[in-house]
């Protein structure tokens, strides 16, 4: 066994790889970028759900460890030296945030498609690789590959979830494939522990200059970018569960909540200018974006923020257009489809499962 910690990955953050050179596969086709940071009660799961895949092609995992302070980087070198064939741990003394440690795991990633799953979340199905490679490789214009998804809920202590609560069953087919990009802010799609993209596709992304690590979020840049230019395939199948966590970034209270909206409404302006030739960018996000904030800074009763989101409403709306795009956004968002049937994965009932 050849065990190894690569400590030049990247000098800057003090970054190092632990691997197994001798055991790791070769030509991955799938690598699965996991970043984490304190998901020390969650990361095993999450961790299980990857190497348990069903596939006729190997695949990878990288965790991004991102200096906890809990137990999550010893739980991810257990894994690896469990999976020295599979997985792959970057870590660094020094946190350096997530969208950092998103792009320097996807660094070293070697596979031809990418798939993501955080340390919070996790795959409820072993073939949702297979699936979703098939799907990409059968349609060249399709850029990326999602799929239903549900969330997971704290009860009383436990962790719940359902399989016939999908998050899709009520979301009109139109949203979910296709060519989505007057709609690439609804936020029950592109989940991003639903989603598989070819590895040149998140370069590209990358080297496009709109995504910044300034920003909150990460999903959101995506979303608007490979809408733009290709069209999203679907798997009808419930293949990621989305843990609702109460230690979230969105869900530590109002002011973090505020501080998601005003970066969505910079973002925004940098999309605008980034789509201005070429493509329809659709107002509704920038209407969610202002409305979120101003929501949430009358709930923390932060004056500033609310001005900034009426002058926003007032300087990007006329009053047609504001409850034109209101109208659409609501609309989007209600009910539009009855319960459909879909083909759920073929598993054992989970402790925390209810049928």
């Amino acid at each position: 066994m050849n065990q190894i910690e690569d400590n030049n990955l990247n000098h800057q953050n003090q970054a190092r790889e632990v691997s197994d050179t001798l055991a790791l596969v070769q030509e991955p086709r799938v690598t699965v970028l996991m970043i984490t940071y304190n998901h020390a009660n969650y990361l095993s799961e999450a961790i299980e759900g990857v190497v348990n895949q069903q596939c006729d092609f190997s695949f990878e995992l990288i965790i991004g460890e991102d200096a906890s302070t809990d137990t999550t980087l010893q739980i991810s070198l257990e894994y690896q030296k469990r999976y020295p064939r599979i997985i792959r741990v970057i870590h660094s003394p020094n946190n350096v945030g997530m969208n950092a440690n998103s792009l320097r795991i996807f660094n070293k990633a070697r596979g031809e498609y990418i798939a993501y799953c955080e340390g919070d979340d996790y795959w409820c199905t072993p073939y949702k690789l297979a699936r979703q490679v098939a799907l990409m490789e059968s349609n060249r214009k399709i850029g990326i590959v999602h799929s239903d998804w549900t969330r997971c809920h704290l009860r009383n202590g436990a962790w719940e979830y359902s399989l016939t609560k999908s998050v899709h069953a009520r979301v009109s087919e139109k949203y979910l494939s296709g060519n989505i990009f007057a709609t690439w802010h609804y936020p029950k799609i592109l989940r991003t522990c639903t989603i598989l993209l070819r590895r040149e596709t998140v370069a590209e992304w990358y080297a496009s200059g709109l995504m910044d690590a300034k920003y909150h979020f990460g999903d959101s840049v995506l979303s608007a970018w490979i809408t733009a230019r290709s069209q999203v395939g679907y798997v009808p199948e419930v293949t990621a569960v989305y843990r609702v966590s109460p230690n979230s970034a969105l869900r530590s209270g109002a002011r973090a909540r505020v501080a998601f909206y005003k970066s969505a409404l910079e973002f925004d302006t940098a999309a605008r200018a980034f789509f201005a030739v070429g493509a329809d960018y659709p107002l509704g996000y920038r209407w969610d974006s202002a409305a979120g904030l101003l929501l949430w800074a009358l709930r923390s009763c932060d004056l500033p923020a609310i001005r900034i989101a009426l002058a926003d409403f007032k300087r990007h709306f006329t009053l047609i257009n504001f409850i034109a795009t209101g109208y659409k956004t609501i609309v989007m968002r209600l009910p539009t489809l009855k319960r459909r049937r879909r083909q759920m994965p073929h598993q054992a009932t989970k402790a925390g499962q209810s049928q």
